[in-house]
Parts: C-alpha cells; sequence; structure tokens
C-alpha cells in the first residue's frame, strides 16, 4: 500500500512540473498584438532613439543582456550603465546590433537551444543601413504581424523576420525560427 502511495505521489509530482512548464512556456511565449507593440513603442519612443544613437557609437557592442551588460553571453561582458536604465524602461529581454547596423529589441517572446524560438519587438533599420540578411532571410515586410496573416507551412508560421513599419527607420518585428 505503502508502494503505491508512494507511486502516486511520484506520477502526480511529474504531472505538476509538466503542466507548469507547459504554462511557464505559453506565457513567456505571449506575443502582444501589433496595437499593443504600437503603444509600447509611442509610450517609450524617446528611450528607442537614445538607445539606438548610444548603440550606433558603440562600435563593439553586439548583444545587449537585460542588465545591461554589453555583448552579454560572450563570457566578457561590460556592464554600461545607461544600457541597463535604458532595458529597464523599455522592458527588453535583449538587443541584437546586426554587422548592417540595423538592431533588434526583443521585448516579448522565448527562445532556447532545444525549442522554437518566437520574438517581437522594435527593430531600427538606419538610413544608411544595407540589407543584409538575418540568419539567411531579409525581413519580409507584412501589414500585420497576427499568426494568420503570415505564411505558414504545417500549421506553425513559416521560420522568418517579419516587420511592420511603425515610423522611417522604425518596425515592429516578429522572428520565427523552428527547430
Amino acid at each position: 500500500m505503502k508502494a503505491a502511495h508512494k507511486g502516486l505521489l511520484y506520477v502526480s509530482l511529474l504531472l505538476f512540473a509538466v503542466v507548469g512548464v507547459f504554462a511557464w512556456m505559453r506565457w513567456e511565449q505571449h506575443l502582444p498584438n501589433d496595437q499593443e507593440a504600437r503603444q509600447q513603442f509611442d509610450s517609450h519612443r524617446t528611450d528607442f532613439v537614445r538607445f539606438a544613437s548610444l548603440l550606433r557609437q558603440d562600435s563593439g557592442a553586439r548583444i545587449i543582456g537585460s542588465d545591461g551588460g554589453a555583448n552579454a553571453y560572450t563570457g566578457h561582458p561590460r556592464v554600461v550603465a545607461e544600457y541597463r536604465d535604458l532595458m529597464r524602461r523599455i522592458g527588453a529581454k535583449h538587443v541584437v546590433v546586426r554587422d548592417d547596423g540595423s538592431m533588434e529589441f526583443a521585448l516579448w517572446g522565448f527562445g532556447c537551444a532545444i525549442c522554437s524560438d518566437s520574438y517581437k519587438g522594435m527593430r531600427y533599420v538606419p538610413e544608411d543601413s544595407k540589407a543584409d540578411a538575418h540568419h539567411g532571410w531579409l525581413p519580409k515586410l507584412v501589414s500585420s504581424l497576427d499568426g494568420n496573416n503570415l505564411t505558414q507551412e504545417n500549421g506553425s508560421i513559416d521560420d522568418g523576420l517579419y516587420v511592420v513599419q511603425l515610423a522611417p527607420e522604425w518596425f515592429i518585428y516578429r522572428l520565427e525560427i523552428h527547430d
């Protein structure tokens, strides 16, 4: 009898853990609609513009972590206090500065090595930028980033970098990478 209770307890804990991980990933993966994203940009526009200006002057910055660490995930980050403050104000998870000078401010979404990546945020593309494929993709200009409006294959959104223009040089982006 004791063994049966112990087994039931282990099964219950495993089920609880699986449900918890699933619920956390659904919450973490939530991507707001375009209107909410536009409101985020409008509310913090001066912060986004300031951040892009600072990063354009910092030729060594490639990835900014949520703590303001430039070149996060390299093992040798340098924390920049103003980056940290701007990251907090705009609500960014990380910022990626591309070789072509474009920048992606990831605000929502999730990704990992063994799962699909799905991010949404703001994208800055300076006027003097030369088009550069992002992981093999050029940005696709679309009218909406809603999943129903994007190209799909086998019931999921195709891999790619999708953008909706907000203003000159500024876009809302959605990045989809499926493993």
